[in-house]
């Protein structure tokens, strides 16, 4: 035997651990002829033609012990190494039209484990019936018209017979040397042969389709991604995804609501799974895999509802649906939070704000919605505004007011940019009436008309009647967030464990939408010019905002 168990386990070893165990497809010996560079993987999920790995495409002629190769025998240990080396269109005689010199070697040569013949099998790659039975040869052909071909195989090791239907793993023959009268090296030829538009029936390139087979063979390449579905409820979705190929780092989850991911209908939602879990920590030997989504509010809504979960793969593999996917959940409405209903005038101004009705909405009846407060209009779009004088004091210019904008969690929910923020001059900034602070997570309303709303505290606009608006006068002008501003320990209140989508919408917070007063106050006597000047640049700005919205 010329391999011994230890070192034949060494070199399996190396399968696993080079990066990548092949050389591209095309990249021939040089001086061995043009190779073609087609990476198409004609024969998808092949099995591999060898029984068992490892195995070593390459070159018969010009390696070791080929009669074109460097001295040496073809068993010298170099012909059994990685990486692999395509030889489809080797310098040969053969007619072959998808060659670049129009001539070459038609399919790979493959050696077994082994520098030994008639002992290592080869078997079937796709289901197919027996077509053709040579002094040397095995043709298998599938129902499609694809036919595989099996070379040099010992013709007392055959295990099938003309016209046998056989499926993929199945024994064939053992690999040999049998080339009839001339013996060649020990090795299996492997052929795909096919009808290719525009050019007819022909040997295509079967490198990728071995390196595909090779994979699922030996344990290498991509391995699909893995998770569970852990609970789906009216709490929250739970669960987590991971991918093998890189087990240590986190990856997303993918939720498609209502059917699977791709049908008509179904919205699709990507989170990270990266929350630390202890049970997973033993389970899969780390912990950041897990995710925690609450249910959208446009889905609470009494009705029952289908979530798929699918761990998005980290390399080039498709989406895999977890364990346990699909679940579902029936949750009643919340009630809907005290305060002014402002319309979304139009789509534009939607996306402009960011806001998400599939997140952020609650579908209630006409008459609770009509039940509320009507207030101004939302603007058509965000504009953020601070003064030089107070660098790190941010302000939303909403209708006329100015309404502080002073913790990075509010801003985060309600997906504000404040690199996108104005510089304005101090007196015009300060000559606008100050509104109450943002509330802490945007939701939505709508009745059974198509309007939508965003739920909010009236803005105690000088001057304009609002029957929920009571008018709260201050003698300070300074620069700062009102005394009704949320504060750092009302967001944590706000923001619970799960992911509440890419709004960060969900359910709402202790407190949410109560009204303790106004909350709102106006700077101390500003003049009316001022007023005037800076009532002016706010309508500039907006008339401006809203030309940038039509643009996009």
């Amino acid at each position: 035997m010329f391999f011994g168990t230890v070192l034949l386990a060494a070199i399996a070893g190396e399968a696993a651990a080079q990066e990548p165990f092949y050389l591209p497809v095309g990249d021939l010996i040089p001086g061995s002829g043009e190779g073609l560079a087609d990476a198409t993987v004609y024969a998808p999920g092949m099995r591999f033609p060898i029984e068992d790995g490892p195995a070593y495409p390459n070159s018969q002629v010009y390696r070791s012990g080929g009669y074109m190769g460097p001295p040496g025998s073809q068993c010298d240990p170099e012909n059994y190494a990685y990486p692999w080396r395509d030889n489809y269109c080797e310098k040969r005689s053969w007619d072959m039209p998808l060659c670049p010199a129009g001539i070459g070697h038609q399919g790979q040569d493959i050696r077994p484990p082994t520098c030994e013949k008639d002992v290592h099998w080869v078997v079937a790659g796709r289901a197919g019936d027996v077509t053709n039975i040579g002094s040397y040869s095995v043709y298998v052909t599938s129902v499609d018209g694809q036919r595989l071909d099996y070379l040099h195989g010992a013709v007392p090791t055959l295990q099938v017979a003309l016209g046998d239907a056989v499926v993929p793993g199945q024994r064939l023959v053992a690999v040999s040397n049998n080339m009839g009268d001339t013996p060649t090296s020990i090795h299996l030829h492997f052929n795909i042969r096919q009808d290719i538009g525009g050019v007819g029936v022909a040997f295509v390139s079967p490198y990728m389709s071995l390196v595909g087979g090779y994979e699922e063979l030996m344990g290498l390449g991509n391995s699909p991604p893995g998770g569970s579905l852990d609970k789906a409820d009216c709490a929250s979705l739970v669960g987590w995804a991971q991918d093998p190929d890189a087990p240590e780092q986190s990856i997303a989850a993918l939720l498609s609501f209502g059917g699977p991911m791709g049908a008509p209908g179904a919205t699709l939602v990507e989170v990270m799974a990266d929350v630390p879990r202890d049970d997973l920590c033993a389970q899969l030997g780390s912990c950041a895999h897990g995710f925690e989504v609450e249910v959208p509010l446009s889905l609470r809504d009494g009705a029952s509802h289908e979530v798929h979960v699918y761990a998005k793969d980290d390399g080039q593999g498709a989406p895999a649906e977890v364990a346990l996917s699909p679940g579902s959940f029936a949750c009643e409405p919340p009630p809907l939070p005290t305060g002014v209903r402002r319309w979304v005038v139009d789509p534009e101004s939607l996306a402009a704000w960011k806001l998400s009705p599939f997140w952020q909405m609650i579908v209630a009846p006409e008459a609770a919605v009509a039940a509320l407060p009507e207030g101004a209009d939302l603007p058509p779009l965000p504009i953020l505004a601070r003064s030089p004088a107070a660098p790190d004091t941010t302000w939303l210019i909403d209708q006329g007011t100015r309404r502080p904008v002073t913790d990075p969690a509010i801003a985060a929910a309600w997906q504000l940019d404040l690199e996108a923020t104005e510089t304005w001059a101090p007196e015009l900034l300060m000559a606008l009436p100050e509104g109450p602070p943002l509330r802490p997570l945007p939701v939505l309303v709508q009745g059974t008309g198509p309007k939508i709303y965003v739920l909010d505290d009236p803005l105690c606009i000088p001057g304009e009647e609002e029957p929920s608006c009571a008018t709260n006068e201050s003698s300070s002008g300074a620069e700062e967030p009102t005394s009704g501003s949320a504060t750092s320990e009302d967001a944590s209140s706000s923001s619970s464990s799960p992911t509440p989508g890419p709004a960060s919408a969900g359910a709402l917070p202790p407190g949410f939408g109560s009204e303790d007063g106004c909350g709102c106050r106006h700077a101390e006597n500003p003049g009316a010019g001022l007023l005037v000047i800076a009532s002016l640049a706010w309508r500039r700005r907006r008339r401006a905002g809203q030309e940038r919205v039509r643009r996009t």
